[in-house]
């Protein structure tokens, strides 16, 4: 399916951009000056202790450096390229993505260097000592008794350890033993699994709406102050190129649904169920991602019901024989592991704030929500909200698996703030509403990325 003609392209007007803008920023002041919900930790500088500026994990430190310019320049030369990028007639298919690849790479690297220079990649990984998996990769002796045992050595791993499921720890593990210890390798394995979702995103937005909307929606993306901030920061990368795998193959099944014939090769679901299985192994996360999808291709083959219901029981059966598989030939078992982390997670929580949890239900929600669409940024929340203002006509089967997900992700009692940085793999969900209807004009995407580059 090709996306409409320029001609025809929809364009966000300025006032829903100034507008997400103002009600970001008031959301980000109600918590930071008003609610001050106590749950994420301070950050020690020297002898001062600096408060997060809740909802947002993020600290007030501005600096005003040269490394600056770089970044501007580079942000400035993707604005202008945008509309070519983004237009098949001007660009191939295999130029964009390897454009968009090196963009991916090449941006959050100068965002980086604004703060740090590039030689400490990767150091804000230990930057507290025990929070990340890192640690625990660098225990393991003998990677099989490790994994056997995952779940009675989880109250000993590290802070996030303690709540993930053993993927990360392989993946650093298997890292170390090839290139040895040490973050920087590990920054730049992050870093490039970041790009490549990128590119898996352009794939995916392509096969849902076609090819021009997918540019368009992994452009959007590129400008996303979350996105450019934890590329080659945060594993929550690494994580987000599996759940963009698994959106890939479902909007391959929704494509396939939506023909006449609403036939789905076999081959398509086990696909997205051994996705699903291995994102698992990554992050708790897999699950409202499988939600996500789950009502994605119920919306989607809602005509053709007995097709999308045999397409839903491929992608269980494959995702559990996955699972069974790894149990049978390891001893680890996920739903173990999956109850354990409840069970570690609430004794956290409970200690951190002095109190049962739930107790701040209302203020995590409210954190949750704002702290997500600030990370998103305001012309990723203009676009998505102006496209689906607009009417039923824009709103689409993937529109409103992601408001409906969202929003047992927001108030299920299952995420406590940081949702900026933890909720990364929901980023390309905004995008995949903004384009699923097709792709947006030239001078909207050009002030869209704009916006999000003078955010980042």
């Amino acid at each position: 399916m090709e996306a409409p003609a320029e001609s025809g392209a929809p364009s966000v007007p300025p006032a829903a951009i100034l507008a997400a803008a103002a009600l970001l920023a008031g959301a980000w002041a109600l918590d930071l000056f008003v609610l001050r919900t106590p749950v994420l930790t301070p950050y020690l500088a020297g002898d001062r202790e600096v408060s997060p500026a809740t909802p947002l994990y993020a600290f007030w430190m501005p600096v005003a450096r040269p490394a600056c310019v770089f970044f501007v320049v580079l942000a400035g030369l993707f604005v202008w390229s945008a509309p070519r990028l983004a237009d098949p007639a001007r660009t191939r298919s295999s130029a964009f993505a390897g454009l968009l690849f090196a963009g991916a790479v090449v941006l959050p690297l100068a965002l980086f260097g604004v703060r740090a220079p590039l030689a400490e990649l990767g150091a804000l990984l230990t930057l507290y000592d025990n929070e990340e998996v890192y640690f625990d990769a660098l225990k393991i002796r003998q990677y099989a008794p490790f994994l056997r045992h995952y779940v009675e050595l989880m109250p000993e791993l590290s802070l996030h350890g303690k709540h993930f499921p053993p993927g990360h720890a392989s993946w650093i593990y298997a890292l170390v033993a090839c290139f040895g210890a040490g973050t920087l390798p590990l920054a730049l394995a992050v870093l490039a699994a970041f790009a490549l979702a990128l590119v898996c995103v352009y794939r995916a937005c392509a096969a849902l709406a076609g090819e021009r909307a997918g540019r368009t929606g992994a452009l959007l993306l590129l400008a996303c102050p979350s996105m450019l901030d934890f590329a080659c920061t945060s594993l929550d990368a690494v994580f987000l190129l599996a759940a963009v795998l698994c959106l890939w193959s479902a909007f391959g099944i929704g494509k396939r649904l939506a023909l006449p014939d609403g036939r789905v090769p076999v081959g398509l679901p086990l696909t997205a169920g051994a996705a699903l299985a291995g994102a698992s192994l990554l992050s708790f996360s897999a699950l409202p991602l499988g939600l996500a999808l789950g009502l994605y291709l119920l919306c989607a083959g809602r005509r053709r019901i007995r097709s999308a219901l045999a397409a839903l029981a491929g992608i269980g059966a494959s995702y559990a024989a996955c699972l069974a598989l790894l149990w049978a030939a390891t001893g680890f078992a996920l739903h173990e592991c999956l109850a354990r982390a409840i069970e570690l997670n609430a004794e956290f929580m409970s200690s951190v704030v002095g109190r049962d949890i739930r107790a701040l239900h209302g203020s995590l929600c409210y954190g949750n929500a704002s702290a997500f669409l600030i990370g998103g940024g305001a012309s990723l929340v203009a676009a998505a909200g102006w496209r689906l203002a607009r009417g039923r006509a824009q709103w689409s089967a993937w529109s409103t698996a992601t408001v409906l997900t969202l929003a047992v992700m927001t108030f299920g009692g299952i995420y406590f703030l940081e949702t900026e940085r933890i909720w990364l793999f929901a980023m390309p969900w905004l995008a995949a509403a903004v384009v699923a209807r097709g792709p947006l004009d030239d001078r909207s995407l050009r002030t869209l990325l704009a916006v999000g580059a003078a955010q980042a």
